[in-house]
C-alpha cells in the first residue's frame, strides 16, 4: 500500500476515534440531577429514605434535610452509582412537626432541594396479649375449686382496648375440656397490664392440668382509662388456716376533679417466681371524692390458693370518674 495512502486511513481512523470519544465524553459531562424518591410524609422515629437521579453517573453526593424548627440532620456523603445516589435515616422522635425540605448536593451537577410533612408517628392499634396466667386447685365440700388468674396485656401506646370478651377453658390431662368460664373486662388502658382474677367449680372433681384462653377485642378508642391508685395490699387467711381468704389493700383516688365510683375489683396472686397461683374479684360501694383514699377488699375466687406460696399480688380496679362541681 502506497506510504501517502496508508498516511491518510491512519489520519482518517485518528479522527474517528476522537469524534466518538469526544462523543463519548459528551454524553457522561451533560450534568442532571433530578429526585428518584422523596416521601409525602414523615414519621417521627420512624425510617425515611430519598433517592436522586444524577449524571455524572458517579459524582458523589451529600445530602441534609432541614426540620421546621431550623434543625439540621446532614447525612454521610455517597458515590452515585449507574447515575443514583439513596439515603436511608431515622426522622428524630423530637422532630418538629410541620414541613421540612430535603437538600442534595451533586459533584458537577449542581443541587435539587424538595420539602415533605413531619407528623406524629402511626397510631399502633389496640390488641390483647395473654401475658401470663395459672390457676390453684383443691378438692373442698366433694367439689374441685379452682382458681384461675390471667394477665391480658395491651402493648398499644395509643388506644385502650375496649370491651375485651376473654374465654377460660379448664382442660384435663387428656386434653378434654372440662369447665368453660368467659368473662368480660371493659378496657385495658394503653401500654398497661390487667390482672384478670376467678374461679370455677368442677362437679366431676377431675383435675385440671392446663388453662386454654381466648381473647377477642370488641373495640378500641384513643387513650384515656385510668385507675386509682392501689398500695398497702394484705392478706387473710380463709376459715382454712393454710389458703387466702381476703385480700385487703388501700386505694387512692389521686384526680384533683372528678370521683371515683362504681369500683369493680380484679386481682392475680403470683409465687415467688413469678408464676400465677390464681385471682379473684371483688365490689365495693365506696365513692371515692378527689385526693380522698379508702380500704377495699377483695374475697371472690381465692380460698384455693395457698396462702404461703403467694409473693406478689396485683390489683385492676375499673370504674367510673365524675366530676365534682
Amino acid at each position: 500500500m502506497p506510504v501517502r495512502r496508508l498516511a491518510s486511513l491512519v489520519c482518517s481512523l485518528f479522527v474517528a476515534l476522537c469524534v466518538v470519544s469526544v462523543a463519548g465524553a459528551a454524553v457522561e459531562t451533560s450534568a442532571s440531577l433530578r429526585f428518584g424518591f422523596v416521601p409525602g410524609k414523615t414519621f417521627r422515629g420512624t425510617p425515611a429514605s430519598i433517592t436522586v437521579v444524577v449524571r455524572p453517573l458517579r459524582a458523589r453526593c451529600t445530602a441534609a434535610v432541614v426540620y421546621a424548627d431550623g434543625f439540621r440532620q446532614a447525612f454521610r456523603p455517597v458515590v452515585a452509582k449507574a447515575g443514583r445516589a439513596a439515603w436511608k435515616w431515622v426522622v428524630p422522635a423530637d422532630a418538629q412537626l410541620g414541613a421540612a425540605s430535603v437538600t442534595v448536593a451533586c459533584a458537577g451537577a449542581g443541587r435539587v432541594s424538595r420539602t415533605f410533612s413531619v407528623v406524629g408517628p402511626p397510631q399502633e392499634p389496640a390488641r390483647i396479649d395473654v401475658a401470663n396466667q395459672g390457676f390453684s386447685q383443691r378438692v373442698k365440700f366433694g367439689r374441685r375449686e379452682v382458681s384461675y388468674g390471667v394477665v391480658l396485656a395491651n402493648p398499644s401506646k395509643d388506644k385502650d382496648a375496649l370491651t375485651v370478651s376473654v374465654q377460660v377453658n379448664f382442660l384435663g390431662s387428656t386434653d378434654t375440656v372440662l369447665k368453660t368460664e368467659t368473662t368480660s373486662v371493659a378496657a385495658v388502658a394503653a401500654k398497661t397490664e390487667f390482672n384478670l382474677g376467678g374461679s370455677v367449680s368442677i362437679p366431676e372433681g377431675i383435675p385440671v392440668s392446663k388453662l386454654e384462653i381466648v381473647t377477642r377485642l370488641g373495640g378500641q378508642d384513643l387513650a384515656a382509662i385510668r385507675q386509682p391508685v392501689v398500695s398497702d395490699i394484705r392478706l387473710l387467711p380463709d376459715f382454712d388456716p393454710g389458703y387466702v381468704g381476703t385480700a385487703l389493700f388501700q386505694v387512692l383516688n389521686d384526680s384533683t376533679t372528678s370521683a371515683f365510683v362504681s369500683p369493680k375489683i380484679s386481682m392475680v396472686m403470683f409465687d415467688s417466681s413469678g408464676a400465677v397461683l390464681g385471682g379473684g374479684t371483688g365490689f365495693s360501694t365506696t365513692q371515692l371524692m378527689p385526693g380522698v383514699r379508702a380500704q377495699f377488699d377483695a374475697k371472690q375466687g381465692l380460698s384455693a390458693i395457698p396462702i404461703d406460696r403467694v409473693a406478689v399480688t396485683k390489683v385492676s380496679i375499673l370504674g367510673r370518674y365524675q366530676r365534682v362541681t
